[in-house]
């Protein structure tokens, strides 16, 4: 068996736990985007309304494609604070895009509102929504 002096073994242990904190504090360094490298960041996105809201379809009957298609989409419980800002919203099937329709200002009267759709979708498509809503 090695044996160290007291001193000896402390000083080893000292400089193994220094190298561990540098290796650790330059890893935790990586992140950051700038123009000069590469890097990962992130930052809290506040919203406007953090306790969720409804979603419902208007639908209308289409005789050419013989289905009903969504024409409207009517989102309710939606916080005042959302008033006047950007939307984007995009119909989905699954992870494909059905259709994406933005509006550059939504009006909130009696928490809600809605967007009508740039071109109608077929319900029978539609299992999913994104709704992106910044300013």
């Amino acid at each position: 068996m090695l044996s160290l002096p007291s001193k000896k073994l402390s000083g080893v242990l000292l400089a193994a736990a220094v190298g561990a904190g540098l290796a650790g504090a330059s890893a935790a360094t990586l992140g950051g985007i700038t123009s000069q490298g590469l890097g990962a960041d992130d930052q809290v996105v506040s919203t406007c309304d953090s306790d969720g809201m409804t979603s419902a379809y208007t639908t209308a009957y289409s005789a050419t494609a013989q289905t009903y298609q969504v024409t409207v989409v009517t989102f309710s419980g939606v916080n005042a604070a959302c008033n006047g800002k950007s939307v984007s919203l995009t119909l989905r099937n699954g992870t494909t895009s059905l259709g994406t329709t933005t509006a550059a200002s939504i009006t909130v009267a009696a928490s809600s509102f809605s967007i009508t759709l740039s071109s109608p979708i077929a319900a029978t498509s539609i299992n999913g929504l994104s709704l992106l809503i910044t300013g």
